[in-house]
């Protein structure tokens, strides 16, 4: 028995962020000193660099479990399941709950997911509700453990869902922060006595070894600036990282169901980057000896116009392209699918998907 998804749902903010909107920032270096170059000049250089034209905030009134009860709400009706059916909520986050109209304001207790229960009207009390922090990679560990409740016959039913806003711990004078966006994304994962279908295979790494900071929360680069609850991160360390351990997480996962990239459909790689996501799957090909293979087609990106929304990427672009709003991309029945995954820790994780 393993598990397949019988619903999906998505919420993104109604802010729309352009890339001018921090045109007139003042950047500074990962030294604390002032970038020279005009805040028009480093944008343009971030947008040809990460692929990324716009994002989503939310706004100064609302607060994170708006929208993830929005996007596990429509999760519910897609599966069309009843929600005190469900016998484990699992919510992947990095932030909590961010409170309305107070900047980096977050709260961890209660945890989400009993938040979320509670906003569902939830009264089956033998539905379990927790959260688990796993960066980037959240919501597919989440999938994981789900399978793996249904997998031993804890679970029939489970909500899984990645939340992320990180709009309000942004360093206005880092750039890198500049790419993180809000969103959430949301998923059923139902039991099936099928072996052919839904979740076949995964594969997790946990490093945390001297990439533990590449990703982590800290002071401004801007002294002057108090706080010390701002997204940071080394760019290229987690280029290098994401680029050298994702395709063997990915081929670790596929070479326990015998596959290979030529086998797959779609491809559904969390978003951080658009030039590191064309190097991660030419260095998967490399691993399998293919040369010269286009896979584009097979790609699906939502980076251009949603940022990278940390644990809410693939959730999100899987219901965007399972509602048929990605031009180009359309699911049915007997396709294969990977999700992958990297992020702070530094985590990595895949797994593979039959329709």
């Amino acid at each position: 028995m393993g598990g397949i998804i019988t619903g999906t749902g998505s919420a993104m903010p109604r802010q729309i962020i352009k890339n001018d909107y921090f045109s007139k920032n003042i950047f500074y270096t990962k030294e604390g000193t002032k970038n020279p170059k005009k805040g028009t000049e480093v944008i343009k250089k971030l947008e040809e660099i990460s692929g990324i034209k716009e994002r989503r905030f939310i706004g100064e009134e609302e607060q994170s479990v708006d929208i993830l009860f929005d996007a596990s709400k429509k999760a519910l009706e897609n599966s069309g399941i009843d929600k005190n059916e469900l016998d484990a909520i699992i919510v992947a986050h990095n932030s909590g709950n961010m409170l309305p109209n107070k900047d980096g304001v977050f709260h961890t207790v209660p945890n989400l997911a009993a938040v979320l229960k509670n906003e569902l009207k939830i009264t089956n009390y033998q539905c379990i509700a927790y959260d688990i922090l796993f960066g980037c990679p959240g919501w597919l560990q989440g999938v994981i453990q789900a399978n793996r409740l249904i997998a031993c016959g804890e679970a029939k039913h489970v909500l899984v869902a990645g939340l992320e806003v990180a709009s309000r711990l942004l360093d206005p004078h880092n750039l890198d922060s500049l790419l993180m966006a809000d969103g959430c994304g949301a998923t059923i994962i139902s039991a099936s006595d099928s072996r052919n279908i839904g979740i076949l295979a995964y594969a997790s790494f946990s490093h945390t070894e001297n990439d533990l900071h590449n990703i982590t929360m800290g002071s401004s680069l801007n002294k002057e600036i108090p706080g010390d609850c701002y997204f940071k991160m080394d760019g290229k360390k987690v280029y290098k990282y994401a680029t050298t351990w994702l395709p063997q997480v990915i081929k670790k996962a596929m070479d326990k169901v015998s596959i290979n990239p030529k086998d797959v459909d779609y491809f559904f790689f969390h978003q951080a980057n658009g030039k590191m996501l064309k190097v991660i799957a030419s260095n998967l090909m490399k691993l399998y000896d293919i040369d010269d293979e286009n896979y584009a087609s097979k790609i699906p990106m939502s980076i251009e116009f949603l940022g990278n929304t940390s644990v809410a990427t693939i959730p999100t672009l899987f219901d965007l392209v399972n509602k048929n709003k990605m031009e180009g991309f359309e699911l049915a029945k007997n396709q294969t699918y990977v999700f992958a995954s990297v992020g702070a820790g530094m985590h990595c994780n895949a797994v593979v998907y039959r329709s």
